[in-house]
């Protein structure tokens, strides 16, 4: 399975590789914008690239190469239009102590999409879940923390691998809607060191009313099985963002529900339900300074008690595709061992390229 599914990754790449080089013969050179890729006619080459300094109270400091992501894409017509990225991901430069390890090779997305109508996109292939706003943008360039909210990523398929069928009037006004079915596992399934969980038999809805050009309120709905426990889950999720002039607010919840048998092997089910909510402030004293606030709440079936954390950060874009962050976490209520949130400080530097 995974080499049919490479074959077809091949695939994708090459025809947006051809694409690429038949705009070239024709124009001459491929023009290169810093944060902006290679872009020629319709096909472009571009992708983002992610240094972390991490600093955890009581384990050790690490510099790492967090993401290193190569977008590949092209806009060919109707019914061709691949996209693919592919990233290095998790890459330790340097560890306190040593022993840096190894990072991953992911394919983050791959998929191809078809113009059914203006409004209407058939989109075949894996790709970023519609389940709240954050998980469809989490690129490290484009969101302001360098900690990512447990809600935001635990408790839902975050990768689904099927169709797609989306939505999208583009006047700023009429909601978008996107349904999405995954019969069966991820592609390119990440490994146990990766990711704590897997899904399977994944379906989903995901409404979102804009109000303008930032603002926004949405709802996300999904339904599937958790591969290492054998559980189902159905979960409902919401997010929304408002403005007021230089501060920006922004927030999303989850609530699920497990049930269904449980594998002989999997760990005890604690709770019937899982649930978060975070909430985040984001107030630019300048075009490129900005301060940052969040908390966070998280409730995980498998674990006692809850994982309560608030961050404080500043942000420095010197270019609207590059950013510095610096900021200090305090994780408390779930164990440090259970806990993706750890306690200290973290650092990054992102850009586009």
């Amino acid at each position: 399975m995974r080499h049919k599914l490479l074959r077809i990754a091949l695939l994708h790449c090459g025809l947006a590789f051809s694409g690429l080089c038949h705009a070239d013969d024709a124009a001459g050179p491929l023009p290169y914008s810093f944060g902006q890729g290679y872009r020629s006619g319709d096909y472009y080459l571009s992708g983002y690239a992610n240094l972390q300094m991490e600093d955890p109270f009581g384990q050790p400091a690490k510099l790492a190469l967090e993401d290193l992501s190569l977008f590949i894409g092209g806009n060919s017509g109707r019914w061709i239009n691949p996209f693919t990225e592919i990233e290095l991901t998790r890459q330790t430069l340097i560890k306190q102590g040593g022993n840096p390890g190894h990072g991953n090779i992911v394919v983050e997305r791959l998929y191809n999409d078809e113009l059914l109508s203006d409004q209407d996109t058939l989109r075949i292939g894996k790709v970023l879940t519609p389940l709240g706003d954050w998980n469809t943008v989490f690129a490290a360039p484009l969101v302001p923390t360098v900690t990512r909210p447990n809600t935001t990523a635990l408790g839902f398929e975050t990768n689904e691998s099927g169709v797609t069928w989306m939505h999208n009037v583009q006047d700023g006004e009429t909601p978008d809607l996107q349904l999405y079915s995954q019969p069966d596992y991820e592609w390119f399934e990440r490994l146990p060191r990766e990711t704590l969980r897997h899904f399977q038999n994944v379906y989903g809805a995901h409404i979102n009313k804009p109000f303008g050009l930032i603002d926004k309120a949405g709802a996300s709905f999904q339904h599937g099985e958790l591969v290492e426990t054998g559980e189902e889950y159905t979960v409902y999720g919401m997010n929304v963002m408002r403005t007021f002039g230089n501060l920006m607010l922004e927030s999303e919840a989850l609530a699920s529900r497990f049930y269904g048998r449980e594998l002989p092997w999997a760990p005890p089910r604690l709770h019937s339900s899982e649930s978060g909510i975070f909430g985040l402030a984001d107030y630019s004293f300048t075009q490129k300074w900005h301060g940052i606030a969040e908390w966070e709440h998280y409730q995980d079936h498998l674990v006692a008690s809850p994982s309560m954390n608030w961050l404080v950060g500043i942000d420095y874009k010197p270019k609207s595709y590059m950013v510095w962050k610096f900021e200090y976490v305090r994780q408390y209520g779930t164990p440090t061992s259970f806990s993706p949130i750890l306690t200290g400080f973290n650092c990054s530097f992102s850009t586009l390229f």
